[in-house]
């Protein structure tokens, strides 16, 4: 999972600055916060963490609205100079500074208690527009604190590229897109299995096509990671893929490589697919018939001349050569014969095993170099591979 960049809202000029989200986060938001089957007075009322202190000016209660909108699960984005979005899958609302209305969706104007001001570089908007807006109950007392009754694990998590938002429902898969200051399209539903811990990012492929990308811990300990691929076209679902693994041993697999000349690398399980962005599939590699080896895959890189990939359950690297004919594992060739004991004789399901220990950092002239990191056995270095092919 990703986590939230922390940045200050500064005002004038410089607040697309200082505003701009550039990480996806695992995040949930509910469509209704407030909609619950007991009064707030019998509700369950959490503090807030925040750095920035509300205060109170005139009676109206100001909120640092960048620090409370991460820890309520909206999103910001800025159409331009002063302007915010405030998002959430089922309702937009933009804010200018120092303007007391504000313009939802549907293009209705809200009357705000006051309007949003910047002070020492950090932006703060009046509670009751959270409320009002979004469902999310708030209120503040200098003893308490800023508290709240929303539930950060309810519903939703999102993702977003540039000013276009996502949101999977974690009750049913639902995948959900639009721009910000709009109100989200239905896309089409993601299978998520089991769906419990879930983190999603989105990229870009053109104007009208976006790839986004789900992962999914669960089961007791979270052990089992579901990864799934999505290619939208015109928001809708064109083609999906989903490997599902179980990581015993806690190994920290790179994400899958996006594309390679325009198209989309899609994993199911043991089977590489590469695809164009119309939906048409390019490219197979059965993994498994290539390397021997019956697991599903990582695939951590894909070049002109090779593939690298990664078998979950022994985590060793293998070369693939391009045209899918062979592939070979690569650790033997670079480690001693006492280090290749310790990597082929240790369990996988231990925890602490780390597989070959090599991370790819790049290519120059048909050598590839990698990163050796073994810590039981007190080992670090750079190493250079010789493509074979």
């Amino acid at each position: 999972m990703k986590s939230v960049q922390i940045i200050k809202l500064a005002g004038s000029a410089s607040i697309a600055l200082s505003l701009m989200l550039t990480s996806s986060s695992l995040v949930t938001i509910p469509a209704h916060a407030a909609a619950a089957s007991t009064s707030q007075s019998k509700a369950n009322w959490s503090t807030l963490d925040v750095k920035h202190k509300p205060y109170t000016n005139k009676g109206v209660v100001f909120i640092p609205l960048k620090e409370v909108s991460e820890q309520l699960q909206l999103q910001l984005t800025i159409p331009g100079k002063n302007e915010l979005y405030i998002n959430s899958p089922t309702q937009s609302v933009r804010i200018i500074i120092g303007n007391s209305r504000a313009i939802n969706a549907k293009g209705t104007a809200l009357k705000l208690e006051a309007a949003p001001v910047v002070k020492k570089g950090v932006t703060y908007v009046p509670a009751s527009l959270i409320a009002k807006s979004f469902g999310i109950p708030l209120k503040y007392d200098s003893k308490s604190g800023l508290r709240t009754t929303f539930d950060s694990w309810s519903q939703y998590a999102y993702a977003s590229k540039a000013n276009m938002l996502f949101w999977v429902n974690r009750e049913n898969g639902m995948l959900s897109m639009g721009k910000a200051g709009s109100m989200p399209a239905q896309v089409g539903i993601i299978p998520v299995e089991e769906i419990d811990q879930v983190s999603l990012s989105a990229h870009r492929i053109n104007s009208n096509t976006y790839v986004v990308d789900l992962s999914n811990y669960y089961g007791e300990p979270h052990i089992h990671e579901g990864r799934y691929r999505v290619l939208i076209q015109d928001k809708k679902i064109l083609k999906l893929s989903k490997t599902n693994h179980s990581n015993f041993a806690g190994v920290n697999y790179h994400p899958d490589q996006l594309s390679y000349k325009g198209n989309i690398a899609m994993m199911n399980g043991s089977t590489l697919e590469l695809v164009h962005p119309m939906g048409k599939t390019v490219k197979t590699y059965d993994l498994a018939a290539l390397t021997g080896v019956k697991d599903s895959f990582v695939v951590e890189a894909i070049e002109q001349d090779f593939l690298l990939v990664r078998p979950y359950t022994k985590a060793t690297l293998y070369i693939v050569h391009p045209t899918g004919k062979t592939a070979e594992l690569i650790y033997p060739e670079l480690l001693d014969e006492e280090t290749i004991k310790v990597i082929e004789e240790m369990p996988p399901n231990e925890v602490g095993f780390i597989g070959d220990g090599l991370t790819y950092l790049g290519n120059a002239g048909g050598k590839l170099t990698f990163q050796y990191n073994n810590p039981f056995l007190d080992q670090k270095e750079k190493l250079t591979y010789t493509l074979p092919f």
